[in-house]
C-alpha cells in the first residue's frame, strides 16, 4: 500500500513500500456500489480508466476514498491535481468523473497503488510515504551496476544487473536492486572490510536476490569470512535476512536479536528494525489465506503486541534513526492487526496533521480506508472519518451491508460530537444529506440551503450543499429555477473537476426538461464534448443535429452530430432528408481514433459509403445511396427494405452508448429524446416484407430467413425490441419451408430459435 522513502530503502531494512488495497478483483461498474469500503467502486486504486462513478461532491454513492480525499484536501487547502495538459473540451471524450481522476491519482507520475489487499510484508511500512518522502523506486537500476563494478564481481554477474528484474511478490518484494544497491553501499563505506570480504558479501547478496539458493549454499559461500568483527556481522546479517525471506521467522528472530549488539552501526540498527518486521510478519502468518486476504480473528495478538514493544524500543534507542519514520508508521499497522480502532483513529489524525502535499494525502486516504473505514464498529471518532462513515450509511434507509442505517437519533448524536470539535459545517451537511437521501424532504433542503452569495465555491462542503440545493429543485420539477442555479454556480470560482460537474448538471437539467437545444447555444457554458456528444446522440432533434453538423465547434462534434443525424434519418424513414444531409460529409475531415475515444461508430461517416458488396451471397443489394433513393420513391419496396436491413446488419451501424454512457454517465445518455417519429428496426422491415403478399418471392423468402435468424442462436431478438413469440417464429419457419421450399434460404435454414 505504501511507497518507500529514499533514505529508508536500505537492503531489507525497509519493507516493500508497495501500495495495497482491499479491493475485489472484478468490479461492477454501476451504482449503487458494492459491499466493502474499498470495494465501493469495484476498481483497483491504480486503474486509471476505472469506470466507477466518482463525483466531486460529498454523496453516499461515492467510493469512500473519494469522499475522504475531498474532505481532507479541502481541510488542508490542497487541490487534487488533474492530468496535464487539460483536455481540449471541444475535442476530447475523456470522462472527468472516474474515481481515479476525481481523486487526483491520474496526475501522479509515481507508482500507483495496487495489490490484493494483503496484510503480508508488502504492506508493512504503513506510513513511509506519509511520514517520509515517498518514492518506491528510489535507486534506478544503473546504480546497482555502478556499485557492483567497484567490488570486483565477475563480468557475467555485472552484465546480469543490466537486465530488467522480474516482478517480486510477498516478502521478496524488497529483495530487489534498490535494496542490493544500498547494501553494497554499506560494504563500500565500511573501511574495516577487506576487498575480498566485500566481494564475497556482495556476491552472496546477489545470489539472494536471484531467489535460487538455500541456507546451506549461502553458508558455504560465506564460510571464508571470519566469525567475529564487521565481516562476520554482515555475514550473519545476510544469513538472517535469507531466513526472513524464506519465512523462517524463528531463526531470523534469534539471529537479529543477537545482532542488536553488533559493533557495526548499520547492522545493529537494521537488526533492531528487522525485529519489528519479523514480529509483524509472524503475527499474521496464520491469518492469511491463499490469496493473501487477511482474517483479523486469526492474527496472533501477543506477537503483534510484541511488535509494538519493539517499535517503542527502537524509537527510544534511535529517535532520529534511519527507520524512525517507518517505525512510527508501523504503529498504525500493528494497531490494525490488534483491532484497536480507537488507537488507529488517533494514529491517523496525527499522520494527517503532518501532511503537506497531495501525494501523501492520497496514500494516507487509501490506508485509512483499508484499515479503519471498513470496520463496521468504527462509527465514533475523528470528525472527518465519522462524516465519511455517515455518508456510507446513507446509501439506503437500511444502511449498507454490515453498516446499520443512520437513524435520526444517530444524526443527533453525531451533531453533538461535530459541534464539540467546531465542525458545525459537518453538522449542517449531515442533516442536509439525510433530509435529501433518506427523508427525501426536498422543501427542507431548499429551506436549509440558500442561494450562494460568495465568489469562491471551491470548499467541498459549500459546493456539496449547493449541489443538493440544485438537485432538490429538480426533484420538485422546478427545472427553470435549477437551470438558473447551475448557470450561476458556473460563474463562480471552483476546481476544474467541480466546474466539469456543474457543466454536467446543467446538461442533465436541460436534457430532462426538454430543452437540449440550449446546450448548443453560442453562449452555452456546457463546452465539454463528453457531455455534448451524449445529448447529441440521445436527446437532440434533427434540427439541432443538422445545426451542429454544420457549425459545431470542432470536427469531432460535427462528425458525431452528422453520424447521429444520418443514422436516425434512416431509422425514422426520413429518406429525402438523408440524401440531402449526406452531402455534408464532404465538409467534415475524416476523424482518427484516439486513446480517449470510447465511441463505437460515432466518427465513422465512411460507414454510409456501403456499396452492398457484403450482402449475403445469393442476394443482391445496391449501394446504400441507391437503396435510399428507392425508398424515397417507394417506402414499401421489398428489396430496398431488405437491403436497408443488410446495411445495418453488415456494418453494425447504430447510435451506440459508449462505455461511459453505459455506466458513469448513463443518466445523461438516458434523457428523453426530442427526435420525432418512431424508430424503425431491421425486424420491422423484414416483417413488412413478410406481410406483403405482393412482395417478390425472392425478397419475401429472404425476409423470412433473416427474421428467423434475428433470434439465432440465443432465442433473443438481435434485430430490434419486438417480443415475437416462439410460436410465431415457428410459423415463419414453416412458411419458409413450405411456401419457398426450393429457395436457397429454405435450404440453408435448418432450425428456428
Amino acid at each position: 500500500m505504501y511507497l518507500a522513502d529514499r533514505q529508508n530503502r536500505r537492503m531489507e531494512q525497509d519493507y516493500p513500500m508497495k501500495w495495497t488495497i482491499l479491493l475485489a478483483s472484478v468490479w461492477v461498474l454501476a451504482l449503487p456500489l458494492t459491499s466493502q469500503a474499498s470495494s465501493d467502486g469495484l476498481c483497483g486504486f491504480s486503474d486509471d480508466e476505472c469506470g466507477v462513478s466518482a463525483l466531486p461532491y460529498l454523496q453516499p454513492a461515492n467510493d469512500t476514498r473519494v469522499n475522504l480525499l475531498l474532505l481532507l484536501a479541502s481541510q488542508k487547502d490542497l487541490t487534487l491535481p488533474v492530468p496535464q495538459p487539460i483536455p481540449v473540451e471541444s475535442r476530447s471524450m475523456v470522462n472527468p468523473f472516474t474515481a481515479y481522476r476525481v481523486m487526483g491519482l491520474s496526475a501522479l507520475d509515481s507508482d500507483q497503488p495496487g495489490g490484493a489487499g494483503s496484510t503480508s510484508e508488502e504492506d508493512e511500512d504503513a506510513a513511509l510515504a506519509v511520514d517520509g518522502n515517498a518514492d518506491r523506486r528510489a535507486v534506478p537500476l544503473p546504480e546497482v551496476y555502478r556499485l557492483a563494478s567497484q567490488l570486483n564481481l565477475p563480468t557475467d554477474i555485472l552484465e546480469s544487473l543490466r537486465q530488467p528484474q522480474s516482478q517480486r511478490e510477498g516478502r521478496q518484494i524488497s529483495n530487489d536492486t534498490d535494496s542490493v544497491s544500498l547494501f553494497l553501499q554499506q560494504l563500500i563505506d565500511d573501511s574495516a572490510l577487506s576487498a575480498p570480504q566485500r566481494t564475497t558479501l556482495a556476491q552472496t547478496r546477489l545470489v539472494m536476490m536471484s531467489g535460487v539458493y538455500d541456507h546451506e549454499q549461502l553458508s558455504q559461500m560465506l564460510s571464508s569470512l571470519p566469525n567475529d568483527g564487521p565481516a562476520a556481522d554482515f555475514k550473519h546479517y545476510l544469513l538472517n535476512a535469507a531466513a526472513f525471506y524464506h519465512g523462517d521467522f524463528d531463526r531470523a528472530s534469534q539471529g537479529f536479536e543477537a545482532l542488536k549488539a553488533s559493533s557495526q552501526p548499520w547492522v545493529a540498527e537494521t537488526a533492531s528494525y528487522m525485529l519489528i518486521r519479523l514480529a509483524i510478519n509472524k503475527s499474521v502468518v496464520n491469518a492469511l489465506d491463499e490469496y493473501n486476504m487477511f482474517d483479523m480473528a486469526k492474527a496472533d495478538r501477543v506477537t503483534a503486541a510484541l511488535a509494538l514493544t519493539r517499535i517503542n524500543d527502537y524509537l527510544k534507542q534511535y529517535p532520529k534513526g534511519a527507520y524512525a519514520s517507518s517505525a512510527a508508521g508501523l504503529v498504525r499497522r500493528v494497531n490494525w492487526i490488534l483491532g484497536d480502532a480507537a488507537a488507529l483513529d488517533l494514529n491517523f489524525q496525527q499522520a494527517f496533521n503532518a501532511i503537506d502535499n497531495v501525494n501523501q494525502l492520497q496514500i494516507l486516504a487509501d490506508e485509512v480506508d483499508n484499515k479503519l473505514l471498513e470496520n463496521p464498529a468504527f462509527l465514533v471518532g475523528n470528525a472527518t472519518l465519522m462524516l465519511v462513515q455517515d455518508l456510507k450509511r446513507l446509501r439506503s434507509d437500511k444502511g449498507w451491508n454490515a453498516f446499520g442505517p443512520l437513524s435520526g437519533q444517530d444524526v443527533a448524536d453525531q451533531l453533538s460530537l461535530f459541534d464539540q470539535v467546531g465542525r458545525q459545517d459537518y453538522s449542517a451537511y449531515l442533516q442536509l444529506a439525510r433530509q435529501f437521501y433518506i427523508d427525501k424532504d426536498y422543501p427542507a433542503v431548499l429551506s436549509a440551503v440558500t442561494a450562494y452569495k460568495g465568489k469562491d465555491l471551491s470548499n467541498v462542503i459549500d459546493f456539496s450543499q449547493q449541489v443538493l440545493r440544485g438537485q432538490a429543485m429538480e426533484k420538485q420539477q422546478a427545472f427553470s429555477d435549477a437551470e438558473q442555479h447551475w448557470r450561476h454556480l458556473l460563474t463562480l470560482k471552483t476546481s476544474y473537476t467541480q466546474q466539469q460537474y456543474l457543466q454536467y448538471a446543467l446538461a442533465l437539467n436541460l436534457a430532462y426538461s426538454g430543452h437540449p437545444e440550449k446546450i448548443f447555444a453560442k453562449d452555452s457554458p456546457v463546452t465539454n464534448l463528453r457531455f455534448r456528444s451524449s445529448v447529441l446522440k440521445f436527446s437532440a432533434n434533427a434540427q439541432v443535429l443538422r445545426q451542429q453538423s454544420q457549425s459545431g465547434p470542432s470536427a469531432e462534434e460535427r462528425t458525431i452530430a452528422l453520424h447521429t443525424l444520418l443514422t436516425k434519418e434512416l431509422t425514422h424513414g426520413l429518406f429525402s432528408d438523408f440524401l440531402q444531409d449526406a452531402e455534408l460529409r464532404a465538409s467534415i475531415p475524416a476523424q482518427s481514433k484516439t486513446d480517449d475515444d470510447n465511441n463505437s461508430n460515432d466518427d465513422a461517416l465512411t460507414v454510409f459509403n456501403w456499396d452492398g458488396s457484403t450482402t449475403e451471397s445469393g442476394y443482391q443489394c445496391p449501394a446504400l445511396e441507391a437503396t435510399v433513393q428507392t425508398l424515397q420513391t417507394n417506402p414499401n419496396d421489398a428489396r430496398a427494405m431488405n437491403c436497408l436491413g443488410e446495411f445495418f446488419l453488415r456494418t453494425d451501424n447504430d447510435v451506440y452508448q459508449d462505455w461511459d454512457e453505459l455506466y458513469t454517465l448513463s443518466a445523461l445518455a438516458s434523457a428523453p429524446t426530442t427526435f420525432e417519429g418512431k424508430t424503425w428496426s431491421r425486424l420491422d422491415g423484414y416483417m413488412a416484407v413478410i406481410n406483403d403478399a405482393k412482395a417478390p418471392a425472392e425478397d419475401r423468402s429472404y425476409a423470412l430467413y433473416r427474421a428467423i435468424n434475428c433470434y439465432a442462436p440465443s432465442g433473443n431478438n438481435d434485430c430490434g425490441t419486438q417480443q415475437i413469440s416462439k410460436a410465431q417464429r415457428k410459423a415463419w419457419f414453416r412458411q419458409l419451408k413450405s411456401d419457398y421450399k426450393g429457395s436457397q434460404w429454405a435450404k440453408q435454414l435448418n432450425y428456428y430459435w
